[in-house]
């Protein structure tokens, strides 16, 4: 069982309560020590009676940095019948502080974790005060091996830039802690607003921003009772002049006090339609970045949430399409919200929310045990059991391949990251073949999901609570440009070489192995492997044909595969971490061909692509017309872009799929010439001519079959290219 020392800035805070409970319901053995906040109540947590460090002050930093001091003078004391800990963990920057002297006095080897949920205003600041506060962080966290945080910004924003403590993060997000799922009811029908009923908005978790106060009040009188706030939680009344006074005379406005979290979420929500998930206590930075528990709290029981525009939070929303953002938060703004509010359109927003994934919202059994695995393989016994001293054996594959060294996979350490969105049907079976390479590897898995609504998260949580080395990752950016991204700045730190896996395809039995032996033996920065596609129906067969060949590919060296050689581009499988981080990582704004822009920054920075001869991935197409086109569409606007970025001009392979649309736009000035038809039926039948080429040449008879895919593909391409690059312009002329 890990033994975990858990160090908190304030024993009442609700969010200690919760992440106590995923500790211990993970498996953990957990003693609780920290400061009490002024005269809160302690947070309950059955059989835990946490050791006080000290009092300090809400909003008084001098204060608690005092008593920060004097509990640190006297923690051998303080902790004198404490176990000896296989993890610290110290929760926000004054706990930090203790959890550098805890482990010195533990004898130094002990792993710290930092918890930081909140980025405080002084650690953003530009002058000496913030460069001060930045320097206690990076000594206090020098020993630190994770950082749990609970928003992507945060990482995005501060630690990954700004921090300098040099850790890998981990994502956990204030999700509702669900022990026992049964108990807590789907939102689907909720309680809806009665005619002659007010509109009820609830603020609950931390009530501790002026600004909501404020506009909620005046919004609330300017209804005249057509709406109602709701505030539950806990006040941070050194925020407010008089907080009590100040509720007491609002007409439409009520403080109903502290609750349980999750125990009194269903009756508090199921009391109001919409959540107020708008934050200005730290306005423009850690409100802008923070994802809130309100957030999950209310949408797990259905209630609408509100954001504003331009924060993560709203972000979020528009993501997964649902609740409301306000283009700013004035009164203007939610008068012209509420008054074209209808029952109809209410029940549909909530509907919506209550359609979502609940895993979304919810963090159960495996969740937990997940965070516990997680930080089980920080402790040094446990890292052990990851397998870094394993070997790869020498023996020769069925392929006639070279052998490979016994330590090629286990003498770095690589990061396998898979993006994903609704693989319930691929992702077990690829992460059961990829978890044998783990055994031969100083690996780990990290599965990024881009809001599955299947159930790819479940099967992944399952695995990662039976294997810590697997671990799911919430990418909530979606696309894989975005998901490499966030598992790299996750997770990277500690790892030498990224991984790249398709969760759409498939991989010989030592592919990652392979591609660690490639970079060594090469000191490639990068290795790229060629694809050979597979496909089952008969449009997919089809079209797996064409793109196996040169009337769908055009020669193109990863399509085809050809002897190891350094290259200007292929299909992504491994990078060196270093250089991915040098130029830049993934250009976000990219959802397709963002591998070959990337290429073009590498090769421009100096970086080196090896093409390998010494594995191959198997890629499975589109099934369908539609899809197809669609594919092939964002691959003609992505080269579009890379194009317009970088100035790079396509090769001969690629200007001549770009004649298609003109020359289908031009087979209808046929009305005026009929040779205008000449250049568009050319083409057509060099397609058609090609395929039947193909079936006799290759025996095979999906080949005229083969040509109508190529021509969805070479048309959508083209189409593409030029809708991007006639939007540019526009865009360039409207600027």
């Amino acid at each position: 069982m890990l033994k975990v020392l858990y160090l908190v800035h304030d024993l009442a805070d609700p969010a200690v309560r919760r992440r106590m409970l995923m500790l211990r319901e993970g498996g953990a053995d957990v003693v609780l020590a920290g400061f009490r906040r002024g005269e809160n109540r302690l947070a309950e947590v059955q059989g835990v009676t946490p050791i006080e460090l000290g009092r300090t002050t809400d909003a008084k930093f001098a204060q608690r940095m005092g008593a920060v001091a004097k509990a640190v003078a006297g923690l051998k004391a303080l902790l004198k019948n404490v176990e000896t800990p296989d993890l610290i963990i110290g929760r926000n920057l004054e706990a930090l502080a203790v959890a550098h002297r805890a482990n010195a006095l533990f004898g130094g080897s002990v792993p710290v974790v930092y918890e930081c949920l909140d980025i405080h205003r002084l650690l953003l600041r530009d002058d000496l005060v913030g460069t001060a506060i930045r320097r206690a962080e990076a000594h206090f966290g020098k020993d630190a091996k994770l950082i749990l945080t609970s928003s992507p910004a945060f990482i995005e924003n501060y630690f990954s830039p700004r921090s300098g403590i040099k850790a890998e993060t981990l994502l956990i997000e204030n999700k509702v802690i669900a022990l026992d799922e049964a108990a807590i009811e789907p939102a689907f029908g909720r309680p809806l607003k009665q005619p002659g009923e007010p509109w009820k908005i609830g603020w609950f978790g931390a009530l501790r921003c002026r600004k909501s106060l404020g506009l909620l009040a005046d919004f609330s009188r300017r209804m005249e009772g057509r709406v109602e706030i709701v505030l539950r939680g806990r006040a941070a009344y050194a925020e407010f002049e008089n907080f009590d006074a100040f509720v007491r005379d609002e007409p439409y406005l009520r403080f109903e006090g502290a609750y349980r979290n999750p125990e009194d979420l269903r009756a508090i929500y199921d009391d109001v339609h919409f959540s107020w998930a708008i934050d200005f206590f730290e306005e423009g930075l850690n409100s802008s970045w923070l994802l809130p528990n309100r957030l999950y709290e209310g949408c797990l029981y259905g209630a609408v949430p509100i954001a504003l525009q331009g924060t993560e939070t709203a972000r979020f929303l528009e993501a997964r399409d649902i609740g409301l953002a306000l283009p700013e938060a004035s009164l203007s703004q939610l008068e012209h919200l509420f008054e074209s509010m209808t029952g109809d359109r209410y029940r549909a927003l909530s509907e919506a929310v209550a359609a979502k994934d609940r895993k979304t919202w919810l963090a159960d059994r495996s969740d937990c045990a997940a965070l516990v695995a997680n930080l089980s393989r920080l402790v040094p016994t446990a890292a052990k059991r990851g397998g870094a001293g394993a070997t790869v054996p020498t023996s020769v594959s069925p392929e006639g391949w070279t052998p490979m060294k016994s330590d090629a996979g286990a003498s770095v350490s690589s990061l396998i990251i898979i993006p994903c969105l609704n693989e319930e049907k691929h992702i077990e079976a690829l992460l059961a073949k990829l978890s044998l390479e783990l055994d031969h590897m100083n690996a780990r898995i990290v599965v990024a999901d881009g809001g599955s609504t299947d159930a790819t998260r479940e099967i992944v949580a399952r695995i990662s609570t039976t294997d810590p080395r697997v671990v799911l990752l919430h990418n909530p950016r979606r696309i894989q440009s975005a998901a490499i991204n966030l598992a790299v700045q996750t997770f990277g730190r500690d790892y030498d070489y990224l991984i790249r896996i398709d969760a759409h395809g498939d991989y010989p039995a030592d592919y990652c192995r392979r591609l660690v032996q490639e970079a060594v033996l090469t000191q490639a920065d990068s290795v790229v492997v060629a694809m050979e596609t597979v496909g089952f129906g008969v449009f997919q067969k089809a079209t797996a044909f064409a793109q196996n060949s040169k009337l769908g590919n055009g020669g193109s060296k990863h399509r085809e595969g050809a002897k190891g050689h350094w290259t200007n581009h292929g299909h992504h499988a491994l990078m060196r971490i270093a250089a991915f981080d040098a130029v830049g990582g993934y250009d976000e704004t990219f959802s397709h061909n963002e591998d070959a822009e990337l290429d073009y920054r590498l090769k421009q920075g100096g970086f080196g692509i090896w093409m390998t001869d010494k594995t191959r991935m198997t890629y499975y197409p589109r099934s369908t017309i539609s899809t197809l086109f669609r594919q092939y569409l964002g691959y003609g606007r992505g080269r579009a872009k890379n194009i317009l970025k970088h100035g790079s001009m396509p090769n001969l392979r690629q200007m001549l799929p770009l004649l298609v649309v003109p020359v289908f736009i031009g087979a209808f000035l046929a009305v005026l010439n009929w040779a205008a038809v000449i250049p568009f039926s050319l083409w057509a039948v060099a397609c058609v001519g090609y395929g039947f080429w193909m079936a006799i040449g290759h025996r095979n008879p999906y080949g005229p079959l083969a040509a109508v895919s190529a021509m969805v593909m070479h048309f959508a391409w083209s189409a593409g290219f030029w809708m991007e690059l006639l939007s540019f312009r526009g865009r360039k002329v409207s600027s």
